[in-house]
C-alpha cells in the first residue's frame, strides 16, 4: 500500500490508522514523502516508527503525485507485491474495504485495476464512483458526485476511468503497462493510466462494497485553490494534446 505525503503529517497519520486494522499479514504500508518541510517529515517519521508494518521513503525533491507514487510502486514490486494499492493520505478506509478490493481482483483475473466508492469525509455524499467521460472543460468528471451513497449500484461496474484517490493495481498490469506518467505531475494521470490499462485489454472496475472517505484536495489547500486550478488545467491540456478523442478536443 502506497500513500504520498507532502506537508500533511496529520492526514497521513489518520490514513495509516485506518489502514492498519485492515492490513493483511504479508502487506506493508509505504509512505513516500515528497520533500515536505523538516517539521512535517519529522512528524511522519515518528508516526512510521511506531508501526513495524509501515516504512518511509524520503524524496529529496517533490516529484509530484505520479512521480511520488512511482517510487512507492517500485518499492512494492521489489518486495514481491501481487497488488499495489495507491491511496491518498487524506483518505481513510472504511472497515472491510481492502478485503473487498483484493477479493474482487482475485475473482476476476482480467480486472487490471479497481477502485472503491469514494465518499466525502462525512460519509454522507459520494465524491466519486469512477470517472465519467467528458467533452467540455475537463476530459473526465467524477462519477455520481454529490449523490447519496445508497444510490450507487450494488454490483461492480466498469467506468470510463478510475480516480486516483484510491485504487488497486495488479502487478501484471504495472509490468505490462508501466508506471504512472510523471509528466502530468498532478491530476489526470489517473485518467491517462486508466485508458492505458483498458487499451492493454484489461478491465477497470468500481467495487461498491469497498468504500473510503476523502478530505477533498487537502494537499493543494482544500476545494478550489489557484495551485489546484493551475495543475488541473496544465494536466488537462497535456491529456488533450496527447490522447483525447476528437469530440473532447472540440470542447477545448
Amino acid at each position: 500500500m502506497v500513500t504520498l505525503n507532502w506537508n500533511g503529517a496529520d492526514d497521513t497519520a489518520r490514513c495509516i490508522a485506518s489502514l492498519l486494522p485492515e492490513l493483511p499479514d504479508d502487506a506493508e504500508i509505504i509512505v513516500v514523502d515528497n520533500a515536505s518541510s523538516d517539521d512535517d517529515v519529522a512528524a511522519v517519521a515518528a508516526e512510521v516508527a511506531r508501526h513495524a508494518a509501515v516504512s518511509l521513503i524520503r524524496n529529496s525533491v517533490n516529484r509530484g503525485f505520479a512521480g511520488g507514487c512511482n517510487v512507492g510502486i517500485e518499492h512494492a514490486l521489489n518486495a514481491g507485491a501481487d497488488y499495489v494499492l495507491l491511496i491518498n493520505n487524506d483518505a481513510v478506509v472504511e472497515p472491510g474495504a481492502l478485503r473487498s478490493l483484493v477479493a474482487h481482483m482475485e475473482s476476476r483475473p482480467r480486472t487490471g485495476m479497481a477502485s472503491p466508492v469514494v465518499l466525502d469525509i462525512t460519509g454522507s455524499r459520494v465524491w466519486a464512483a469512477g470517472g465519467v467521460r467528458a467533452t467540455r472543460e475537463v476530459v473526465c468528471r467524477l462519477g455520481m458526485a454529490r449523490r447519496l451513497p445508497d444510490e450507487v449500484p450494488k454490483e461492480p461496474f466498469q467506468p470510463y476511468a478510475l480516480i486516483g484517490c484510491a485504487l488497486i493495481i495488479r502487478r501484471d498490469v504495472i509490468e505490462t503497462v508501466g508506471r504512472l506518467d510523471e509528466s502530468y505531475f498532478a491530476y489526470v494521470e489517473d485518467v491517462d493510466y486508466s485508458l492505458s490499462v483498458r487499451d492493454a485489454g484489461w478491465t477497470i472496475d468500481v467495487v461498491p462494497s469497498a468504500r473510503v472517505r476523502h478530505v477533498i484536495a487537502a494537499s493543494t489547500g482544500g476545494g478550489y485553490s489557484p495551485l489546484r486550478g493551475y495543475l488541473l488545467a496544465r494536466a488537462t491540456a497535456l491529456f488533450v494534446r496527447r490522447r483525447a478523442a476528437l469530440d473532447q478536443r472540440v470542447g477545448f
